[in-house]
């Protein structure tokens, strides 16, 4: 992890730790997010409509993970909406439904793209990428 990156991530989760009820994911320039935070891994696209009806099911925050080209997705108390975890344990990222339907209103594409990258799980959608979204665990609150 570059020395940017590492500041970046101290100075947010700084930030969200402090307080409860905080957005969760910040929306930048896809090619920024692919300068700053790595190539993408893997990842897996969706229908808008198919993520939106998970983001319904989970509330106010949905928790992400692919693996092997499946989407698995929790609500914020890991309670599975989409597939399960295979561990307590398992890392998810968690997100604010909010944000990601901002995401589909910036980007204006029909699918939304689920991108692992070396250290965190970002979304696409057409030239925004929904980023710095909180590994669970460790920052499951």
């Amino acid at each position: 992890m570059t020395l940017k990156k590492l500041l970046l991530y101290i100075l947010f989760f700084a930030a969200v730790t402090s307080s409860s009820g905080q957005v969760v994911g910040k929306i930048f320039d896809a090619e920024y997010a692919n300068e700053n935070f790595g190539s993408v891994i893997s990842s897996v696209v969706i229908s808008n409509i198919e993520l939106r009806e998970m983001l319904e099911k989970a509330g106010t925050y949905i928790m992400l993970n692919i693996d092997t080209g499946n989407i698995r997705a929790l609500d914020e108390n890991r309670t599975p909406v989409h597939g399960t975890a295979e561990s307590e344990n398992e890392v998810f990222y968690k997100i604010s439904t909010s944000r990601i339907e901002l995401l589909f209103e910036k980007g204006g594409e029909k699918n939304t793209t689920i991108e692992m990258r070396p250290e965190i799980l970002t979304l696409t959608n057409g030239e925004f990428t929904l980023d710095l979204t909180w590994p669970c665990p460790p920052y499951c609150d």
